[in-house]
């Protein structure tokens, strides 16, 4: 008989899909604080090796880059993740469809250079596009390895390819800064970090490239494919079309201050999210027929998302007015006002994004669309009519936007499935009630050292830091809610048992230790 060439199991996932969800959370939360180490150096080099105009140029060149490279996606990885039984043709079909969009993209990218020039009334955009393409490319190339990662809950993988890929970039941007290239730094960096992670992926997986397209396989994914892809465009639409519209009503100049406000914030909220909803996606598509399973996951997967995210988010915004100077300068103190608002609405932001992965779970995902859709015309039209008052009034625009999703995406989520506002609202709890703590904790520092007469930037974070840092663990070590206890002792516990029960004071699934005192 003839040998077979070797092929990839597409459909193999781990005994247990809970405890690879709790190791894929920790693998990309270890991963975003390791790669925050190595890469806040880089940032704080290029802010002060850069100008505001070198960041507002290189960020319209970037935002039409991975605007094209949401385009060509056409929202693949989605559905090749979600589908019950993967077949090679799915798989070789997809690739051929987003690379035939991919550059079809490209072209189009190309030819509008000159008119995005012309819109921004800045020349030197024109000649950045034809290297963003490039970036663009490869991302969108690297779809199906990172859907296929993902799918076998790969997420060991999935954080060394997204480490390598922002290390690659930030430093690269940093040699070229250092060679004074200016604002093309900023585009040449990314393009060495998209370009080592499509590479890297596709080796990881043991696909081979193939050409063949199956009309009747693309045809199964289409309906979730392209309702995904919606969303996702429109997603990232409402990501940037505020610094679109500041940069064109401010100027270059503007666009500089409030996109480094943006960049910051939305670091920390990929820092803390990166990875969590595809995670929790995977694991809840595979329970969505079981009721009763899905919400207490649900439950679970909210406050893990909340209890965190809403606490730093809180003490950043605090941290603001002393953070901005320190990392960046103090030319860049038009950027406090905005970076805080822009805190608060991360906060939001994080758990409307669970709340959508639930919801997509669940088939919901053309009602997440036309949510999606509102959300991108209320930040368009508050950031216009907030104009007059600057990049403070944009960011606050766009905070009203982002309150306003909230409710829309727990309505969706409350109707997918089938739970009361209560059992959506609660699990917020303590993450708000963390937030309030450890945010006025921050702010008291802030105030103890200004009657002092302390005015330097670093000991005030410092002593913010250890502060909220302190109070945070023993929050989760005291706190009076069984359901933080549970997510605690469970995540810690695949990796540390002792650890698991020093830290939360329990057995596990809530049962406390008895006090010996």
């Amino acid at each position: 008989m003839p040998r077979r060439s070797p092929t990839v199991d597409y459909n193999k996932t781990p005994r247990s899909v809970g405890r690879a969800s709790r190791a894929g959370v920790m693998w990309t939360t270890a991963r975003t604080y390791i790669v925050e180490i190595i890469t806040l150096p880089a940032t704080i080099l290029l802010a002060q090796m850069l100008s505001p105009f070198d960041f507002g140029v290189a960020a319209v060149a970037l935002f039409f880059g991975r605007l094209a490279a949401r385009v060509s996606n056409a929202g693949m990885g989605g559905a090749l993740i979600r589908v019950k039984e993967l077949r090679p043709e799915h798989v070789s079909s997809i690739f051929v469809a987003n690379l035939a969009i991919t550059m079809t993209a490209a072209l189009i990218l190309l030819a509008a250079a000159g008119p995005i020039a012309t819109f921004y009334k800045e020349p030197r955009i024109a000649a950045l596009i034809p290297v963003v393409v490039l970036d663009f490319v490869f991302s969108a190339l690297s779809m199906v390895s990172q859907a296929l990662l993902s799918r076998a809950m790969r997420y060991k993988e999935l954080a060394a390819l997204a480490s390598a890929d922002s290390i690659i970039a930030a430093f690269g941007s940093v040699i070229l800064a250092w060679f004074g290239f200016g604002y093309w730094s900023l585009v040449l960096g990314t393009i060495c970090g998209s370009g080592f992670k499509w590479i890297w992926g596709v080796r990881l997986v043991g696909w081979q490239l193939s050409f063949r397209f199956v009309p009747s396989a693309a045809k199964e994914l289409i309906s979730f494919a392209f309702g995904t892809y919606a969303r996702g465009l429109l997603e990232y639409v409402s990501l940037t079309i505020d610094n679109l519209i500041v940069g064109r009503v401010l100027g270059v100049t503007a666009l500089g201050f409030y996109d480094k406000a943006f960049s910051t914030t939305q670091r920390a909220y990929n820092k803390l999210t990166v990875g969590g909803p595809n995670v929790f996606f995977r694991a809840l598509a595979v329970i969505q027929d079981d009721r009763d399973r899905f919400h207490r996951a649900l439950e679970k997967i909210v406050v893990s998302a909340t209890v965190l995210t809403y606490g730093v988010f809180a003490v950043l915004g605090v941290m603001g007015p002393h953070l901005i100077v320190f990392l960046f300068g103090e030319k860049w103190q038009p950027s406090i006002v905005p970076f805080q608002l822009l805190c608060v609405s991360a906060a939001l932001r994080t758990g409307n994004a669970f709340a959508s992965a639930a919801a997509n779970a669940r088939g919901w995902i053309w009602s997440n669309v036309w949510r999606q859709a509102a959300y991108v015309g209320m930040i368009a039209v508050g950031v216009y009519a907030m104009a007059p008052w600057g990049i403070n009034g944009a960011s606050a625009a766009v905070l009203g936007a982002t309150a306003v999703m909230t409710l829309l995406t727990v309505s969706m989520l409350r109707k997918a499935t089938e739970a009361t506002w209560w059992q959506l609202v609660h699990p917020h709890l303590p993450g708000l009630l963390l937030a309030a703590l450890l945010g006025g904790l921050a702010w008291g520092v802030d105030q103890a050292f200004l009657r002092a007469g302390v005015t330097a930037h670093f000991p005030v974070l410092a002593g913010q830091s250890v502060v909220a840092g302190l109070a945070g663990l023993a929050a989760i070590r005291w706190n009076p809610f069984p359901i933080v206890t549970t997510v605690v002792h469970e995540i810690v516990n695949d990796f540390s048992p002792k650890l698991a029960t020093l830290l939360t004071g329990s057995t596990g699934e809530g049962r406390l230790l008895p006090n010996r005192s």
